[in-house]
């Protein structure tokens, strides 16, 4: 079996455009570009992505998701208040 060829492609994480080398990406990786080393709580923080494979969707706490040249992903923290 050959081994594929890296690909990076670039994603754009609350409107900044990164480059991204794999595959997939995790809902915890989005979050870690949005804010690196900030702590946040996963069942308050959500995930949008639009831009990919199929229909717009939200990325789940545990979950990834195929990652496609251009696509955007929405990061917010629940508000406490």
């Amino acid at each position: 079996m050959a081994a594929l060829k890296d690909k990076t492609v670039t994603i754009i994480v609350n409107t900044r455009s990164l480059p991204w080398s794999e595959k997939k990406i995790t809902f915890e990786q989005v979050v870690e570009l949005a804010a690196p080393g900030q702590p946040y709580d996963p069942a308050l923080t959500t995930v949008e992505y639009s831009r990919g494979h199929g229909p717009d969707h939200d990325l789940r706490p545990g979950k990834s998701v195929e990652v496609k040249d251009g696509m955007v992903f929405d990061v917010e923290p629940a508000n406490r208040s």
